[in-house]
């Protein structure tokens, strides 16, 4: 080293190489390369393999390369075929070959078709909301090809959030990608290991009705997910920090203004476009959505009380009183709120969760119908059904026959359905017990409960007949033109 400056230095004052060669008593040769030489000098010593391990050299390469095994463990395999060297000759053979192989590190980026893969992930921060710092849990989903993402916020990552997330991304984005690119949590997979994988069945019901093909990434290799990873760091950056909200409603909604002025606007670092400029090449070739959002073989089903209310983590919230007595689907959603849905998977209500317990939590609406009231007498009872189905009487006989001790209780009870019902499905229920000859509330509740009323009719059009006379006319004119034609 001390030689290696000397050389550049005298040179750097104006001496010749013969100068310096003379003055250092070292060949001209070396001179010229100290000059030619940018780096420092360092000494290698050459590599001379050793004899000892020279002939089992492969077999140390199958072990470590092959079987993936350890320096100590190899020696060890080694001694038994034979090896009479030292442990340290394996070990710096070992270096030489781990450092002439590719990092395991290294990955080779790749890019996906449009429409073909959506990546899933969430993060955990703590932020303030309504004055308070609470844990919120952001989720978010990005397509490969565009890098369009959507993002939404719960208070807990359980599954149902986690789902309701995907859910909410598909939607937003109008369509389904053919994959979808995971994590290994429990919400998905039960088990990682490569030799027994095992999908969770209520993610694969999740995936069937959206028609996606799950995909798990390698466990504790977050590179299969490039394109989601860093996205959480830049909406941290650019959103989360510093800011504080008024409710998990208004965290939304200034998320969703984020996402669309900022996140689809902005030029993408490795494609070069907006990702809404290229989401518009990949909209297609999305798989539509079905009509239906998905509710799983595990979610929450409870049976409506007469007094109209679902119990729910120990409180007790209300539903539309056509309801009472049937079953209904409870989700959670966004971790603070319960969504109640009828059989047909169309919302009823939205209620937020009340903490503690033994509350109950009452919409007036839901109690409207109840409010017009029901006469009670037998006179009145029958005047009023008259009234309201004069093409009915037949019901109003059979009903006090067959049920003569009490047919004022089961006249009221169909007079309450008729505050819940439209007309025609009462009076459609009423001709099918007359086939049937069955007249009890009973009956008539269980038929409209069953969904199968028919539809409102369309209003009829009038038809206003022609009149029944034959019309003559001379068809002579008619003729001369024909022949005109073919002329």
């Amino acid at each position: 080293m001390e030689e290696w400056t000397t050389i550049r230095y005298l040179h750097a004052q104006g001496k010749s190489i013969r100068t310096i060669a003379t003055e250092l008593s070292v060949a001209r040769q070396t001179v010229r390369r100290a000059l030619k030489d940018e780096t420092k000098p360092k000494y290698e010593r050459p590599p001379r393999p050793n004899p000892k391990l020279e002939p089992y050299l492969a077999q140390v390469r199958e072990l470590y390369f092959g079987k993936h095994l350890i320096g100590s463990r190899i020696f060890r395999e080694l001694q038994k075929l034979g090896y009479r060297g030292g442990s340290s000759a394996l070990y710096t053979y070992l270096r030489s070959i781990r450092q002439a192989e590719p990092s395991g590190k290294a990955t080779m980026r790749f890019e996906t078709a449009p429409g073909q893969q959506g990546q899933f992930d969430w993060s955990p921060y703590t932020v303030e909301i309504g004055g308070e710092l609470r844990r919120l849990v952001v989720y978010g989903l990005t397509l490969g090809y565009s890098r369009r993402k959507h993002y939404t916020a719960s208070f807990d990552e359980r599954q149902p959030s986690i789902f309701e997330a995907i859910e909410e991304g598909v939607w937003h984005l109008g369509g389904s990608p053919k994959e979808l690119l995971v994590d290994n949590p429990k919400a998905f997979v039960l088990d990682a290991n490569p030799k027994h994988f095992r999908w969770n069945p209520q993610f694969l019901e999740l995936c069937g009705h959206y028609r996606i093909r799950p995909r798990a990434c390698r466990p504790a290799w977050p590179r299969t997910k490039g394109k989601i990873e860093r996205p959480f760091a830049y909406l941290e950056e650019q959103f989360i920090k510093g800011h504080s909200w008024q409710s998990l409603g208004h965290f939304l909604e200034e998320l969703a203004i984020f996402e669309r002025e900022d996140l689809d606007m902005r030029m993408h670092s490795t494609t070069q476009e907006r990702p809404i400029d290229r989401f518009a090449r990949e909209q297609d070739e999305l798989t539509p959505l079905p009509e239906q959002r998905f509710v799983g073989t595990k979610a929450l089903t409870r049976k409506v009380s007469w007094d109209c209310l679902v119990p729910f983590r120990g409180n007790r919230y209300s539903v539309p009183a056509m309801y009472a007595g049937k079953l209904v689907w409870l989700l959670l959603s966004h971790g603070s709120s319960v969504v109640i849905l009828n059989n047909r998977r169309e919302l009823l209500v939205e209620h937020a969760i009340e903490p503690g317990r033994g509350k109950t939590i009452i919409l007036p609406e839901h109690y409207e119908p109840l409010r017009r009231g029901t006469p009670r007498t037998w006179v009145v009872l029958a005047q009023r059904f008259l009234e309201l189905f004069p093409h009915h009487a037949d019901f109003l006989e059979g009903l006090t026959a067959q049920h003569k001790l009490n047919h004022v209780a089961h006249l009221r009870g169909v007079m309450q359905l008729a505050s819940l019902y439209s007309d025609a499905s009462l009076c459609w229920a009423f001709d099918v017990a007359g086939e049937y000859n069955t007249f009890s509330h009973t009956f008539v509740r269980g038929l409209l409960e069953s969904g199968a009323a028919p539809a409102p009719a369309e209003p009829e059009t009038s038809v206003v007949a022609l009149p029944d006379t034959s019309i003559r006319t001379d068809l002579k004119p008619y003729q001369q033109l024909l022949w005109a034609a073919g002329q």
